[in-house]
């Protein structure tokens, strides 16, 4: 994974994540607060270590990406009561009215960190293939049906998509445990980086 895409992905996700630590809340307006703030000194935490500016740490990736999966997916969605006291919050109406796309994207945030802590123990690397059995091989050359090519806005959910496949269908697909962590994180900062840029409002 190109660590100069890492840094800047993580950056806009740390730099938009800052703005949900703001005074003034109060009932899930704060707890969510609180929630947003874990999970972008996670995010924190994480970034030097896949741009390979700090040592990496497989039991401390793990302890992030389950702090963000810990506040993700449902946890993240029913803090966000429709009609609730949102004065104090960053969230533009949009969130509710799209909701299936904000429910999609925290699900696929939850499914992402589950991912980075599978792919934990590879590192920057991902492994080498482990050699394929005869009826692998053959299996290998059957032809296998073209999945759908998805743009990059399809797949963080800026872009309405032209098939019924979403991201998450796809996550479901992929195995985390031969993925270098650097390449899931890089999953999990689009992802945000995407929620915020829709549903996200100020500076």
């Amino acid at each position: 994974m190109n660590k100069l895409k890492i840094a800047a992905t993580a950056a806009t996700v740390l730099a938009a994540s800052a703005a949900w630590a703001h005074n003034g809340a109060t009932g899930a307006v704060m707890e969510r607060m609180m929630g947003m703030s874990a999970m972008r000194d996670a995010m924190a935490a994480l970034a030097p270590m896949m741009q390979g500016a700090a040592s990496y740490d497989v039991r401390a990736v793990q302890e992030n990406a389950a702090r963000m999966m810990a506040h993700a997916g449902p946890s993240m969605t029913s803090l966000f009561p429709e009609g609730g006291d949102n004065a104090a919050s960053f969230v533009k109406p949009e969130l509710w009215e799209q909701w299936e796309d904000f429910d999609r994207m925290a699900g696929e945030l939850r499914q992402y960190a589950e991912g980075l802590a599978a792919a934990a123990p590879n590192g920057l690397e991902a492994p080498a293939p482990a050699a394929m059995p005869m009826s692998g091989r053959m299996a290998a050359m059957v032809p296998q049906a073209e999945p759908p090519r998805l743009t990059v806005a399809q797949l963080m959910g800026v872009e309405p998509r032209s098939d019924a496949r979403s991201a998450v269908a796809l996550g479901s697909a992929i195995d985390f445990t031969m993925m270098a962590a650097d390449d899931a994180f890089e999953m999990v900062s689009q992802v945000c980086s995407a929620c915020h840029a829709q549903f996200r409002s100020g500076s």
